[in-house]
């Protein structure tokens, strides 16, 4: 299930929008088949992808996917929340330039304080430089978040 999931994010970093008049809408937060996604960027200004799956449940989990540059990195296991090291499955797909980083986060814990974080009106920041707005948490739009690249 998370390998689709990969898959399907990395594609939303290659499909371009040839219409001039589309934008990304940044910190909104939208829901559909108990998963929870929003689109913030980097302080660099890069699109950061978030996938929050069962949240507040026991399976909870997450996908954080944002471009960057640089080489992949190896032996990352940790995204940083706060501040704090969660455990989490770093893999890298190799872009031009750059790299396309997914975290996914399988402990219900560490996903749950991100979201018990955001319930409570707290902005939460990621790998110290992604800022994951409260905006529209608790009420999000229905749907998936739209392609951002």
């Amino acid at each position: 299930m998370l390998r689709y999931l990969l898959i399907i994010l990395s594609f939303a970093f290659h499909t371009h929008s040839a219409k001039a008049d589309e934008y990304i809408e940044y910190n909104k937060w939208y829901a559909k088949d108990g998963v929870l996604y929003d689109i913030t960027q980097t302080q660099d200004g890069n699109p950061v992808m978030l996938s929050i799956f069962a949240a507040g449940k026991k399976n909870a989990n997450m996908v954080v996917s944002y471009y960057s540059q640089g080489a992949c990195d190896k032996n990352i296991n940790i995204l940083k929340m706060d501040g704090t090291d969660f455990p989490a499955q770093y893999t890298c797909v190799p872009e031009k330039a750059g790299k396309i980083n997914h975290y996914t986060v399988t402990d219900a814990g560490s996903v749950n304080y991100l979201v018990e974080r955001l319930k409570s009106g707290f902005t939460v920041l990621l790998q110290d430089n992604i800022k994951v707005w409260v905006e529209n948490f608790n009420d999000p739009k229905y749907g998936v978040a739209p392609n951002f690249w």
